[in-house]
């Protein structure tokens, strides 16, 4: 999902059926955990839950269609000499215009191995 996705709960018609919805947005998150790549995506999304809109859903097949065409992506771990610890943020303040609050994500490596992440 481009960074520049501006879903809004204001904007669309409602979504005939918010229980598939739900539920496959539940799976993407749930995914989430061995996909760090869906994260932004899945965060996006998971917003709506409980009212979503026809370019909710749109969205969601979106990550579900991106998801078929890299089954093969996976996290990697490789033993390492190298035991350093990097950090990178990124923080985009008041860009959502529903709510106006900010949306910041993380990610730590040991070397070369993503050990821990976040979206919010």
């Amino acid at each position: 999902m481009s960074t520049t996705c501006n879903l809004s709960k204001f904007e669309g018609a409602d979504f005939s059926d918010p229980q598939l919805y739900r539920s496959t947005v539940g799976a993407l998150h749930y995914l989430g955990f061995t996909r760090p790549d869906i994260a932004f995506a899945d965060h996006r999304v998971s917003k709506f839950i409980h009212q979503p809109k026809d370019p909710h859903w749109q969205a969601v097949k979106r990550i579900l269609r991106y998801l078929k065409h890299t089954v093969d992506y996976c996290l990697h771990f490789t033993s390492l000499s190298d035991h350093s610890l990097h950090a990178y943020i990124d923080a985009d303040w008041v860009a959502d215009k529903d709510d106006r609050h900010s949306i910041r994500a993380y990610c730590i490596f040991h070397g070369s191995n993503l050990i821990s992440w976040s979206c919010k």
